[in-house]
């Protein structure tokens, strides 16, 4: 499976879906906390395997994340 690179916004608005502070996310991503700020800031893009495992700390937590397929890219919440 080839996983789809978040956005710095569906990385915030996961945060948000699980009330997970972003202190909470880094240390279940195994990220510096800064690196996390940065990026949903918007201030640089981590590497790629930060972000792999930013997204699966956020699925882990309950978040489905959305392919853009036409429509923008999306998060919700799993079943």
């Amino acid at each position: 499976m080839d996983l789809i690179i978040i956005t710095r916004h569906q990385c915030k608005a996961a945060r948000a879906l699980v009330e997970m502070k972003q202190v909470d996310l880094a240390e279940a991503a195994g990220v510096s906390k800064q690196t996390l700020v940065d990026f949903e800031r918007g201030a640089r893009t981590p590497h790629r395997n930060h972000i792999v495992a930013i997204r699966t700390a956020l699925e882990t937590a309950g978040v489905v994340f959305i392919d853009p397929n036409g429509g923008g890219p999306g998060v919700r919440l799993r079943e």
